[in-house]
Parts: C-alpha cells; structure tokens; sequence
C-alpha cells in the first residue's frame, strides 16, 4: 500500500495546495481522534497519514506516526464533518457525504444477519446523528450572525456579547447524504470484504447514486428553506428527501 501511495499520489501537491485534505485518525493509547491537515500541519502529509486513517482493526494493524500508534479515525467517528464545523469555509459550500451503511433494514433470522444489522445500524445512525448535529449548529450560528447585526455597538461590546458572537457563521452549507443500500448477499464481514467483484460492484452502484442525485441537484434551487444556512439532503434507493435540523 505505501508503494502504491508513492505510485498514485503526488504529495508535493497535496502539502503545496490548493485542496484542502483532512485525514481522520484514532490515536491508540489516548483514544483521541486527530485530523492530518495540510492546513495546519506542521510536517509533511506523506503515505503514513493515509494509511494511519484506514487502519481499521482487526484486520489491519495500528500505523504508527511519530511515535504514536493510529487506527480508522472511523473507530471514533464515521463522519468527519467535525473538521468541517471547526473550521467552516466562507460563502457557501457544497458536502457530500457518502454512507456505505443502510439505516432500514429487515430483521435478522440468522446469527450472521443479527451481527450485520447491528453493524449497520451503529454505524448508519451514528453518522445521520453526526450529519444532523453539524447542521444544527451551523444554523445556530448564523442566527448568532443575524442577531450580532442587529444590536447596538454597546451591547456588541460587552464580552459575553462578544464570546457569543465569535461564533457567528455567515455562509451557506448543503449537506448530500447519499446512502448506499447493500444488496442481500452481504455478510456480517462485508465491510471487510476486499475482493474484485465486491469493489466493482460498490463503485458502480455510487456512480450510479452519485449522477442521479447530481442530476437532482436540490442545492441549486434559488429559493432556500426559511432561516437555513444548512441544508441536508438525504438521497436513498432514488429518493431525495430534504431537512433543517436547528436542535
């Protein structure tokens, strides 16, 4: 894998920019989840870090980094949309959100289909949970921003006033949710299933998702639900579906 990383990535480029890339990690022995930015790191961004943010165990072992042991940043959280909501871009910008588990799902008969539907529900839910509370603060921020241009410069300078206002958010965000149904021959160890076929397989059915949901194209229409700074758009098996979460 490192040589094919040294093969396929030009990591001059990723350090030099212009594309931000934010790699999520876990680190080991503290149970922290830590980004590798090329923002803000202060040493190269090299093969180490990708691997570290897709050494998901058992099957794979711990990557070190600079003498500290990283697994999937996915251990921790599926969603890396924190990065996001820590450091949100100006004007609007435009997430999407790819999701290799299915939320709904029939229940289990079989000892292998009870571990498989527990996987996908911990996981489904668990990014749809990280989605909704990232747009739900978001949307509190820009409330902040609209309430900061409405108060009088005496009431800006009181620094409760202003801790509050810090957090103001001024642009736009669109979140798609594109969520990947897996078909019925999947197992309890498909999301460690590497073969051929299955890669194939997946890649054609997000390809397929993907230029339909773009066909859609709900982010562009000019008419933006009342008070939404963030939008989700939830796309699943052909159907788009729309949400403001604000709680």
């Amino acid at each position: 894998m490192r040589a094919t990383l040294r093969r396929l990535c030009d990591f001059d480029l990723i350090n030099r920019g212009p594309t931000r890339i934010s790699l999520g990690a876990t680190n080991v022995r503290t149970g922290d989840l830590t980004y590798f930015d090329n923002r803000k790191s202060k040493k190269f961004i090299g093969p180490e870090h990708v691997l570290a943010s897709g050494s998901l165990p058992p099957g794979f072992p711990a990557t070190e980094v600079e003498g500290e042991h990283f697994w999937d940043g996915g251990c921790i959280s599926n969603t890396p949309l924190h990065a996001v909501l820590d450091d949100p871009p100006a004007g609007h910008t435009l997430v999407f959100m790819i999701d290799l588990w299915a939320a709904a799902g029939e229940v289990p008969q079989t000892i292998d289909e009870v571990l498989w539907r527990q996987k996908q529900i911990q996981y489904a839910s668990r990014t749809t949970h990280h989605i909704d509370t990232v747009a739900a603060r978001l949307n509190l921020r820009s409330s902040l921003a609209k309430l900061r241009d409405k108060l009088p410069p005496a009431a800006l300078n009181d620094p409760a006033v202003q801790d509050a206002t810090d957090l103001a958010y001024d642009g736009t965000m669109d979140i798609l949710h594109i969520q990947y149904i897996p078909t019925p021959d999947q197992v309890s160890a498909s999301d460690a299933e590497f073969s051929r076929p299955s890669i194939e397989r997946r890649s054609a059915a997000g390809y397929e998702d993907m230029s339909k949901a773009i066909e859609q194209a709900p982010w562009q229409v000019k008419e933006r639900p009342p008070q939404a700074a963030t939008v989700v758009h939830h796309y699943t098996a052909g159907t788009m579906s729309q949400r403001v979460p604000r709680t």
